[in-house]
């Protein structure tokens, strides 16, 4: 014996409205689902006929909950082969065969399938912009990367640097304070001591010093190779840098050494500056120290260059250190 299951207008929960997000085979694939859904005769458990079921009832079944059903006739979801071939074939039993239904199996195949191949495209589309997404945050994941490298290599390099210049500060002061006091400056007892001492100790002191001449070639060929360095590296402004620390903490005799190493390296460049540098910075009696010492060493032309300079620049390094001085 038929029954209906209420009052409401026959299968009235399978006209589902179609969102616009909903694509064009999923539409097509939902409006058939809805119309086969029009001809379910559920049977209930006690053995009655419902010709007219609710959602619930017709979900129930087909063995899926209602909420599910709902998203298959709202093209939201696209059910399973096994699901569209279950309800298709109740449909058709329960209408009287597939000729009632308004369509056959193999045009609800086709529908299934063109829905499943565009549900696949769009992951597809969204699975290749994950990817270019990925690839440019690796990139720029690795120029950080590269930065920060970079960065913490420029700042090891400025600490070799100051300490290096700390290092010929101290060495500069060390030397200066144990300088012997000029024979035009000494009182009389000086020089009679310093006259004994040179006739005990027949040896220049230039030539004799040999842990200072050491000291002064291993620093000076510091400064070459680290000059060197910078400028391979694409650092002009580190290796101006480390010139005028050079000019400034470095003795007349390790600018010397350090001008001959840089001819003879062919790094004239950086010996012109250098020398530029020191003669415009420096005192005049280290610039006289260094020119002689250039001299003995057969660098006439900067020996020559190196008191020009200081000769253009008269009075610079004096006057800065007046300047710098307690008022008179």
């Amino acid at each position: 014996m038929a029954a209906r299951s209420s009052t409401r207008r026959p299968f009235a929960w399978t006209k589902k409205e179609l969102g616009e997000s909903v694509l064009p085979e999923r539409r097509r694939l939902a409006a058939a689902l809805q119309e086969i859904c029009r001809h379910l005769v559920v049977t209930t458990q006690e053995g009655a006929t419902l010709t007219h079921p609710t959602q619930a009832q017709a979900a129930e079944y087909l063995k899926v909950s209602e909420t599910t059903l709902t998203r298959y006739l709202q093209g939201q979801r696209v059910p399973p082969d096994q699901v569209v071939a279950f309800i298709f074939d109740t449909a058709c039993q329960n209408a009287g065969g597939s000729q009632n239904v308004g369509i056959t199996w193999e045009e609800m195949r086709d529908l299934h399938i063109r829905a499943e191949q565009e549900r696949c495209g769009n992951c597809s589309r969204h699975r290749e912009a994950a990817r270019t997404a990925g690839q440019k945050l690796r990139a720029l994941q690795e120029t950080h990367g590269q930065l920060e490298r970079s960065a913490a290599e420029r700042d090891r390099e400025l600490r070799e640097l100051r300490q290096r210049v700390t290092v010929l500060k101290q060495e500069t002061h060390r030397m200066r304070a144990t300088q012997p006091l000029p024979v035009a400056e000494a009182g009389p007892q000086k020089v009679r001591e310093a006259a004994r001492a040179a006739s005990l100790l027949p040896v220049p002191r230039r030539e004799g010093d040999r842990q200072q001449s050491t000291n002064e070639t291993v620093a000076a060929r510091y400064v070459g190779r680290r000059a060197e360095e910078l400028l391979r590296g694409g650092r002009p402004d580190n290796t101006l840098a480390l010139l005028r620390h050079t000019a400034e903490a470095s003795t007349p005799t390790e600018v010397a050494l350090l001008v001959t190493l840089l001819r003879s390296q062919e790094q004239d460049d950086l010996a012109d500056n250098l020398v530029h540098i020191y003669a415009r910075d420096r005192h005049d009696q280290d610039v006289v120290r260094t020119a002689l010492i250039l001299h003995e060493r057969q660098a006439v032309a900067d020996a020559e260059v190196l008191l020009r300079t200081a000769a253009a620049h008269p009075g610079s390094a004096l006057s800065r250190a007046e300047k710098s001085g307690p008022p008179r």
